[in-house]
């Protein structure tokens, strides 16, 4: 693994949580949804990073999102690291195929959304007591896969990989 991406992937998790805590859930929440701007970095970074790094990523992102937001310290943690493995493992069937990608963001998305309303109602934060639990999970869901549009190609750009190595080692 380079040391080189996984500092950048770790950069654009610290500042997508400045950016999720400060102006997404402030400001920019149509319909009163907030897009999932952490988890959607971590998935756009997943696709170039090996499993570990992603796995790092995942966890850091959701710890840095534990401690600045008001939810139970490390289910974000474990959310967006199972978000970054389960990108790295559907990898190398969408890649390639810019359909199949936006597709997967939008699963991952509604995959990561559900395990945490799971994961919150488990320990107690009653997340499906909210009677617009799913519209919130689909909205999150939308909005990530517009957004994913722009976020995948910056960080793709960013994380350059090597053709002739192809995945990172």
């Amino acid at each position: 693994m380079r040391l080189r991406h996984l500092n950048i992937g770790l950069a654009l998790g610290i500042a997508s949580v400045i950016l999720q805590t400060t102006v997404f859930d402030r400001y920019l929440d149509p319909f009163g949804v907030a897009p999932d701007f952490v988890l959607l970095v971590v998935v756009a970074a997943s696709f170039q990073l090996s499993e570990d790094a992603a796995m790092l990523l995942g966890f850091s992102a959701g710890l840095l999102t534990d401690l600045l937001g008001n939810t139970l310290l490390g289910v974000w943690a474990l959310v967006l690291t199972v978000a970054g493995y389960a990108t790295v493992r559907i990898r190398q069937r969408v890649e390639g195929n810019a359909a199949l990608t936006l597709l997967s963001v939008f699963g991952l998305t509604v995959g990561g959304e559900l395990l945490y309303a799971i994961l919150g109602t488990l320990f107690g934060q009653q997340v499906f007591s909210d009677v617009n639990a799913f519209k919130k999970v689909l909205l999150a869901a939308v909005y990530n896969l517009v957004l994913a549009a722009a976020i995948l190609p910056l960080t793709a750009r960013l994380m350059k990989r090597d053709p002739a190595v192809g995945v990172w080692p």
